[in-house]
């Protein structure tokens, strides 16, 4: 234990004691001999501790006192260094800024040992995921600080825009998102907002009707089980406690980019829930006991959530659209029939008929009644009347079965095993700009272009 953890030890220990404690106590707490105490308790007072007391009377702290280069211990030091550090990397600007400058701070009061393990950490934030975002959030906090109505333009899942006047009481920083939570006017309840999707925010100068605290206490009502029935805000059902427990279960995405994994990535981000990701090598990673225990295939996509397993990139999308309802991707039951239908067709028939296609296997009609995916020139036409002059597969809003069947399309296309067709064409241009398969797109692009450079590496190795 280093001499500036010991004296911050000692000052805790004594600030437990509100009487007159004896240095024997104190030294079988600390656990160090009864001549290191005397010293230590000297090295404080020198420096402006006020202990009262001597040997054999006891010691007691006068209250108040604060001594900036002993309020960290080494683990605390690395918590709050940690903290300041992700606050740097993932808050809005002024935030960061912020964190940067109390970093600065606690460096400058610390003593030399420990101001060369701040600078010296071991511990690090890695990249976060960017989402553009038009309004900072700086005005949110500042509106929750002064207790502040807002006016925001907000566009939903599906692109939606609509103008509101809401009170926000929290904001919630998220690997992947950052979220507003807040009471909306217009819907009459408490609402999440996600911040890249706020186009635009005001003030109004109104004040809350209520507190700060009490918007937040009735937030969180929302959010946990509660039996108060009284309220004259909306209580948790059972069906709502379901689903905040799957939103806090911790999601793992297991994926190669150079694989159809990507479908899931998609996916995943259209849902806007934070996940880890666990990339894995062919033929290595992929095969490794660890793995297998979570599919014993041997393949790419997986997800794990909490305790559930998935896998298969079509039954994964359709889990997501329903473990994660507030994304939207899941259509109503009047479009269910065509959402599992084309869903599930481009998983079959269509991805069968196109690999056999691009290993220039032809079905002969014997294999037609074998296999259950038919002829590739059936497949292509089903498929094309089912998208022809539609902007989504299943109803008006876009859903899970778009990622899936939208996917299969454009890289159909793309690598030549489908064929080009006006149908396949405006379908797919209504579909590959929005912004959750721009950013899994750019990944997959940077994995390709990073493995690129590793085989030149090697081949001027060699």
């Amino acid at each position: 234990m280093s001499r500036t953890t010991r004296l911050f030890d000692l000052m805790q220990s004594l600030r437990h004691h509100r009487r007159p404690v004896s240095g024997m106590v104190l030294a079988n707490e600390l656990g160090i001999s009864l001549r290191t105490l005397y010293r230590d308790i000297a090295a404080l007072k020198a420096i402006g501790a006020e202990i009262e007391g001597e040997a054999g009377l006891g010691y007691v702290l006068k209250p108040g006192l604060l001594l900036p280069p002993l309020m960290f211990s080494e683990e605390e030091l690395e918590a709050v260094a940690l903290g300041l550090k992700w606050v740097e990397s993932r808050a809005d600007d002024g935030l960061a800024v912020a964190a940067g400058e109390a970093l600065a701070k606690v460096a400058a009061v610390l003593p030399g040992e420990q101001r060369h393990q701040l600078e010296e950490s071991a511990l690090l934030i890695g990249p976060g995921w960017e989402r553009p975002q038009a309004v900072d959030l700086q005005i949110f906090r500042r509106a929750i600080r002064d207790e502040q109505k807002l006016e925001i333009s907000y566009r939903d899942q599906q692109g939606r825009r609509s103008s509101r006047i809401i009170w926000p009481c929290a904001i919630a920083f998220f690997e992947s998102t950052r979220i507003v939570a807040a009471w909306c006017e217009l819907r009459e309840e408490y609402r999440h907002f996600r911040a890249d999707r706020i186009e635009a925010a005001e003030r109004t100068g109104q004040r809350y009707p209520r507190r700060r605290h009490t918007l937040h206490k009735e937030w969180l009502k929302t959010l946990l089980p509660c039996s108060v029935t009284t309220t004259v805000y909306p209580v948790p059902t059972s069906s709502r406690e379901k689903e905040q427990s799957k939103m806090e279960q911790e999601l793992v995405f297991y994926t190669n980019p150079l694989s159809r994994a990507g479908i899931v990535h998609w996916m995943l981000e259209e849902i806007g829930q934070p996940y880890r990701m666990e990339v894995l090598e062919f033929g290595t990673s992929m095969k490794s006991p660890e793995y297998l225990a979570v599919n014993p295939m041997g393949k790419v996509p997986a997800i794990r959530h909490g305790d559930t397993v998935v896998t298969e990139a079509a039954a994964i999308c359709a889990y997501l659209a329903e473990a994660f309802p507030q994304a939207g991707l899941l259509p109503s039951p009047e479009a269910r029939g065509d959402y599992f239908r084309w869903l599930f067709f481009a998983a079959g028939p269509m991805e069968m008929a196109l690999s056999l296609k691009h290993a220039g296997f032809s079905l002969t009609p014997e294999h037609e009644l074998q296999f259950g995916c038919g002829k590739y020139e059936t497949v292509v036409e089903t498929l094309a009347g089912a998208v022809a002059g539609r902007k989504y597969i299943a109803g008006d809003t876009f859903t899970a079965a778009d990622v899936y069947v939208g996917s299969h399309i454009g890289w159909g296309m793309q690598f030549g095993t489908l064929e080009r067709r006006p149908e396949f064409e405006a379908y797919w241009a209504g579909l590959k700009d929005r912004p959750a398969n721009r950013r899994s797109e750019a990944f997959m692009a940077e994995a390709m272009e990073s493995q690129a450079g590793a085989g030149n590496e090697q081949s001027t190795a060699s």
